[in-house]
């Protein structure tokens, strides 16, 4: 009986604690590939408009731009609200911002960590993984 007791206690104690675990990491990857797609768009929309788009990565979120100084946003496809994509709790980011050209190069590779995940973008090509 005790040992039932025991084992329906730490069913219902994992069940409330196992999400709380891999909610975080599950966050923080779905941020990455969110981060992912905004490099790649930021790529194409150089690419479309024959212009500098920058990535404005901040410690709290990472934002596109047509401007070094980060403040004239690009749009969110189909809206008007300007690309920032905020970061998750516990997900810090190294500050930095790069560009890409009117043919989709950037103006360096690039090695971001964003909370144990790793975006690199390719010196040349732009290609983006």
């Amino acid at each position: 009986m005790e040992l039932v007791v025991v084992i329906v206690l730490a069913g219902i104690l994992s069940a409330l604690a196992i999400p709380r675990f891999t909610n975080t990491e599950s966050s923080a990857t779905w941020y990455s590939e969110q981060v992912k797609a905004a490099v790649r768009y930021a790529q194409r929309q150089a690419v479309a408009q024959r212009r500098n788009v920058y990535v404005c990565i901040a410690v709290t979120s990472v934002s596109l731009t047509y401007d070094a100084a980060c403040s004239t946003a690009l749009a969110q496809p189909g809206t008007s609200a300007p690309y920032s994509l905020p970061a998750p709790s516990g997900a810090s980011l190294a500050a930095t911002t790069f560009w890409f050209n009117s043919l989709g190069q950037p103006s360096s590779a690039q090695s971001l960590n964003i909370a144990g995940h790793a975006i690199t973008v390719e010196a040349e090509t732009g290609y983006v993984h």
